[in-house]
């Protein structure tokens, strides 16, 4: 068995094949430059792409005519907007959020079960709350109920956590 290395070279960051997805999504809102896209990718992945991942990565879209240059105000950044073609592209990779969610699973169930030892039933009620927040969210009208049910969840969980302290 391979020993795991605690300190990695380099910080993991988004799986394999899903910079370029991420990069068209986070463009469908506004355009941005190389350095404000890695910056908005480590907001949500806690992982900064180097800008020698992510310029190759803009010139590859403009070349396949999914990004274009942005007339902007500041003449010093290039921004990038997404064509058409671009945002057709990011409705494909859309299309895709069953695969997404289950290599996402694959990985959660390789922590809990494997790495952290979460015994089988704990794991399927985890897994299963997890499940149902993913599978019924975009069809939730009242967020700020939903918020609240997910913030009781986690108070609870904070006492039982307590509780094991004393």
């Amino acid at each position: 068995m391979r020993p795991f290395h605690r300190h990695r070279r380099h910080p993991m960051g988004v799986p394999r094949g899903m910079l370029r997805p991420i990069t068209l999504v986070l463009l469908t809102d506004k355009p941005m430059s190389g350095s404000e896209v890695a910056e908005e990718i480590e907001h949500y992945a806690e992982w900064k792409p180097s800008p020698g991942s992510i310029y190759p990565l803009l010139s590859s879209l403009q070349e396949d005519g999914l990004i274009e240059p942005n007339e902007d105000s500041d003449p010093s950044l290039k921004r990038f907007s997404l064509t058409d073609k671009g945002a057709e592209e990011v409705k494909l990779h859309k299309s895709h959020d069953k695969e997404i969610r289950n290599r996402s699973k694959n990985m959660r169930k390789v922590y809990w079960r494997l790495f952290r030892q979460m015994p089988e039933d704990v794991y399927a009620s985890f897994v299963g709350l997890l499940d149902r927040i993913e599978e019924s969210y975009d069809s939730i009208d009242d967020l700020v109920q939903f918020k609240e049910i997910l913030d009781k969840t986690l108070l609870e969980i904070e006492k039982l956590d307590k509780k094991q302290d004393e």
